[in-house]
């Protein structure tokens, strides 16, 4: 099925965010956003209510026919996931064989038991040493509890998207012309996620907990007011106040240990950071990114995914947009990643994935089969409509149905038949084919001695191998032999063996083994052979020979001799 729509799903600490892309040919649309926030992320129940409601926001309905039509993906968050580069697989490794040797790296790779994991790879780089390339990994339990919350609407997701893939994906439009690092920091309700881009390629990712609701919990009890009043307090106090300073102090004592992550992990002299972009609910704390940029002393903004230029935004909202847009970027990267990824970076359990396929293959049977019977439907309705009498036009219409499936299963029967007798008809390449050819391209065997004939693979032709040994009085015949061989349209690949030599210098025997393959239009030829066509004949015409005679003229003769001697006379006047 075409990728051209894609609902993402972003199930967050304290809230959940949808939104609808759907793709042109030309350009990504933004169809629709919804969010909702719910106040125990550890509610199941909950969490699954407030995916229905943003479902039902989006005015989504799904029938038998449109269920999967859509593509669904779900965001999971950065903390759930583990990444590590594998920089040593065997260079000889295919591509077919890649993921087996994933798996086996993976036994003692991953910090939890195989078995309990979902795990996936990416940027594969290959050299003349080794392949090496990113393992992504979940606990499965973990990505199953986030499906699980959209199975009560009957949604089941076509991909699972590591959170920092998203942020990435939706960052590259913006980032397109940089060169520069650049560290891109969303701040969440439960979680903040550190993305370290170079021009458009990630780097490096980490999440940490300092978010948004640890500053909620802390002014709650350095205040000791409400969760409510503490929201509200939040979007008040500026970052470097006394209330919010160990907040601050907190975050960008992460956002060092996340460069100095990354220091480690990309190997290189030194990063130096251009700039350091901040997205997310947590962002809008009054100059978080003025005392972020004094105190990391790098250049420090707010950024707007919505807005980023990867997609069109002209059908929602300028109010939503406002008022969500710089909470999106989870979403908004997971639905892009999707549409424009030929291979997106997914941790869907394969089960889920099969069990998908399997659905999505009897939709289109129970499709077919209802405009099928729709159209039957419509004739009969149209037969009993046109008709004055309703029992003798349905007896008359189920009569014709009747003749059409007999006719069809007469039908069916001779095409099996025709089938067959095609199939057995196809001429099928035997020993004794390549024998007979043999013996017409060499039929003097007075120089050459035919010992042993071996084929192997023939029901193959591409994989058909000819064996046979010779003996010969001399190298000059056996050259000759070899000679008319690859000249032949039925054989190639030819390949002479060793030749040995047996007996006393005076009468010496030559003996050598020839391989060789059969051409792609060997058949033809061999069916030709076994199967001459018989030129036409051409039917003699036994009809009597047409004889045509010179017209009567009695005088033609005599007048033709009268104007001789006339003509001679006139000459003999010139001369004279």
């Amino acid at each position: 099925m075409a990728k051209n729509q894609v609902v993402a799903i972003d199930i967050g600490t304290s809230s959940a965010k949808i939104v609808h892309i759907e793709k042109t040919s030309d350009t990504l649309n933004l169809v629709d956003v919804a969010t909702i926030a719910y106040s125990d992320p550890d509610n199941t129940e909950q969490i699954s209510d407030a995916v229905k409601q943003l479902w039902d926001k989006l005015k989504l309905k799904q029938t038998i026919f449109n269920k999967h039509k859509l593509e669904v993906a779900i965001a999971l968050p950065r903390r759930f996931v583990v990444t590590k580069r594998l920089p040593n697989i065997p260079p000889a490794t295919t591509d077919e064989q890649l993921p087996t040797m994933v798996a086996m790296a993976a036994e003692t790779e991953l910090p939890f038991q195989s078995d309990d994991a979902i795990f996936t790879y990416h940027d594969v780089n290959r050299s003349p040493e080794a392949v090496s390339l990113e393992l992504v990994s979940s606990r499965r339990d973990t990505v199953s509890r986030y499906i699980d919350a959209m199975k009560d609407i009957g949604i089941s997701p076509s991909a699972v998207i590591p959170s920092m893939f998203a942020i990435a994906t939706v960052a590259r439009n913006s980032l397109k012309d940089y060169t520069e690092r650049v560290a891109i920091v969303d701040i969440g309700g439960g979680q903040t996620d550190f993305c370290l881009m170079h021009g458009d390629k990630m780097e490096f990712s980490r999440g940490f907990a300092v978010s948004g609701n640890q500053l909620t919990r802390h002014l709650m009890s350095e205040l000791q007011i409400d969760a409510d009043e503490a929201v509200e307090e939040k979007q008040q106090i500026t970052a470097f106040q006394a209330s919010a300073r160990t907040w601050t102090r907190q975050f960008i004592a992460e956002l060092e240990r996340s460069i100095s992550a990354a220091q480690r992990e990309v190997i290189d002299d030194e990063i130096e950071i251009s700039e350091i972009w901040l997205c997310g609910g947590g962002a809008r704390i009054p100059e978080l990114a003025e005392t972020c940029e004094e105190q990391l002393q790098i250049p420090t903004r707010l950024w707007n995914p919505i807005y980023s230029g990867s997609v069109d935004t002209s059908a929602v909202s300028t109010s939503i947009l406002e008022t969500h847009g710089d909470t999106l970027a989870v979403p908004l990267g997971v639905g892009i990643h999707i549409l424009e990824s030929e291979e997106p970076i997914s941790l869907l359990p394969q089960e889920v994935g099969v069990k998908r396929a399997e659905f999505s293959k009897k939709r289109q049977q129970l499709i077919g089969a209802s405009v099928g019977g729709l159209a039957l439907l419509t004739i009969v309705l149209g037969g009993i409509t046109w008709s004055s009498s309703q029992k003798s036009k349905e007896d008359l219409l189920d009569g014709q149905i009747a003749d059409y499936q007999s006719l069809q299963t007469e039908a069916n029967k001779h095409l099996a038949l025709n089938l067959i007798l095609a199939d057995k008809l196809t001429h099928q390449a035997s020993p004794l084919d390549i024998l007979h050819a043999l013996s017409t391209l060499f039929k003097d065997r007075t120089k050459v001695a035919w010992k042993t004939f071996e084929v192997n693979n023939l029901d193959n032709l591409k994989n058909a191998r000819i064996t046979f040994s010779l003996q010969s009085n001399s190298h000059e015949s056996l050259d000759s032999m070899l000679g008319v061989l690859s000249r032949s349209d039925m054989f190639t690949n030819i390949q002479e063996g060793e030749r040995t030599s047996t007996g006393d210098e005076r009468r010496a025997t030559i003996e050598v083994k020839i391989n060789c393959s059969l051409t792609p239009n060997a058949i033809q030829k061999f069916a030709q052979e076994r199967y001459p066509i018989a030129p036409p004949m051409i039917k003699e015409d036994t009809s009597e020979d047409l004889v045509i005679s010179p017209p009567e003229n009695k005088d033609w003769s005599e007048d033709s001799d009268k104007e001789e001697i006339e003509e001679n006379e006139d000459d003999k006047e010139k001369e004279q």
